[in-house]
């Protein structure tokens, strides 16, 4: 199958501004959240709190050695950005598919790097209600991968409507 490539372009328009402030932002969490208190944004659902995310969603691998996670991890997210390009590469993806897989891709390489520099994954982003509930804290680049997920929903959701009235 041939590849299209002037769609690396979305590489460098939506996946490489994800990477640069997903690590940007994670450099601040590390230099003013690390070992502080928490800065509160709106103290009844949002605050910055520095956390190393050693494992997957939901603590996923946290049972494996050290080691053992960092390969299985870096590992598993080399081959899934790879195949996520290939995907995005393809010749009748359309430009929404392709910009959703530039996020993707932009979350995964933020949080791949972090895995290879530090062995886990920073995140700062705390959303609660009224301190009762807690979502998983995260960083730009899950938000990335999140929104990307919802774009793709959509996206998806679309197309079979298109389908139908065809």
């Amino acid at each position: 199958m041939k590849l299209v490539w002037r769609h690396a372009w979305y590489l460098l328009f939506i996946s490489l501004p994800v990477i640069v402030l997903d690590q940007v932002t994670k450099l601040w969490a590390i230099a003013s959240l690390k070992e502080q208190s928490p800065v509160v944004v709106f103290s009844s659902w949002w605050q910055f709190i520095y956390a190393e995310n050693r494992g997957a969603l939901f603590g996923i691998g946290n049972s494996l050695s050290e080691t053992m996670r960092i390969v299985v991890f870096v590992l598993f997210s080399s081959l899934v950005t790879l195949g996520v390009v290939y995907m995005m590469l393809q010749k009748d993806t359309n430009k929404m598919l392709v910009a959703i897989y530039a996020l993707i891709i932009g979350g995964a390489i933020g949080n791949l790097i972090d895995r290879i520099a530090y062995g886990y994954v920073v995140d700062f982003i705390d959303w609660h209600i009224n301190h009762g509930y807690h979502w998983a804290t995260f960083n730009v680049a899950d938000a990335a991968i999140v929104v990307a997920m919802g774009l793709l929903i959509i996206e998806i959701i679309r197309q079979m409507i298109q389908e139908r009235k065809a």
